[in-house]
């Protein structure tokens, strides 16, 4: 079944685009010019926006951790924002009805991958924080793959992926390795500043597709 968020996704998307080519004429008639090039990039702020996610940033003054707990969790959660900002803004080139997306995949794939490489740059100072951002990466890793699979869909199968994507199987096993990952951060830092256990639902579930 398809979901009230993935309807309303894709009217959204729908509308950005219609407003995004503005030479097409009414009544079905076409302009002698090329369409618009949609150039809309999100901002991280932005992107919690679009998608209706309240943005509960970590904040260190907040937090009851250790100073390496907390050094290393400001750095997880700057990947995690900008592997959905960079999601976002790749989303938009499936709505387009254009090739756009196979243009900007490659760029999306350089960028993503510096997100899942830029974990190993601050280093986890526990064994539980080095298995949630396993667990992570290996999330971020599946988007980035869910994408590829969507720009090889031709046809009907392309279209139906506008509405369906939350049911494909990558991006159902991301959303179960991020689930986990909220999950043992709970675990582990049960006594944590309750303003920042809001935050790691929040950055996890704004970073999940579903």
């Amino acid at each position: 079944m398809i979901s009230y968020r993935n309807l309303r996704l894709w009217a959204l998307f729908a509308i950005i685009f219609s407003l995004s080519f503005p030479n097409a004429q009414a009544h079905g008639k076409r302009s002698s010019q090329p369409p618009a090039q949609y150039t809309k990039l999100y901002t991280v702020e932005e992107a919690y926006a679009f998608f209706n996610h309240e943005r509960t940033p970590f904040d260190p003054k907040k937090s009851k951790l250790t100073q390496y707990e907390v050094a290393y969790l400001e750095h997880y959660f700057e990947l995690t924002d900008r592997a959905m900002e960079l999601r976002t803004n790749m989303m938009q080139y499936y709505f387009a009805g254009t090739q756009a997306h196979k243009k900007q995949l490659a760029a999306y794939i350089t960028e993503i991958e510096k997100v899942i490489d830029g974990f190993a740059f601050v280093r986890a100072p526990t064994k539980d924080l080095k298995d949630i951002e396993n667990l992570t990466a290996l999330a971020i890793g599946e988007q980035r793959d869910f994408f590829r699979a969507w720009s090889s869909a031709n046809g009907r199968d392309f279209l139906k992926l506008r509405k369906t994507y939350n049911q494909h199987e990558l991006i159902q096993s991301s959303h179960l390795k991020l689930q986990s990952a909220y999950t043992q951060l709970m675990l582990i830092f049960p006594h944590e500043d309750d303003y920042n256990q809001k935050a790691f639902y929040n950055h996890l579930c704004a970073l999940d597709f579903i």
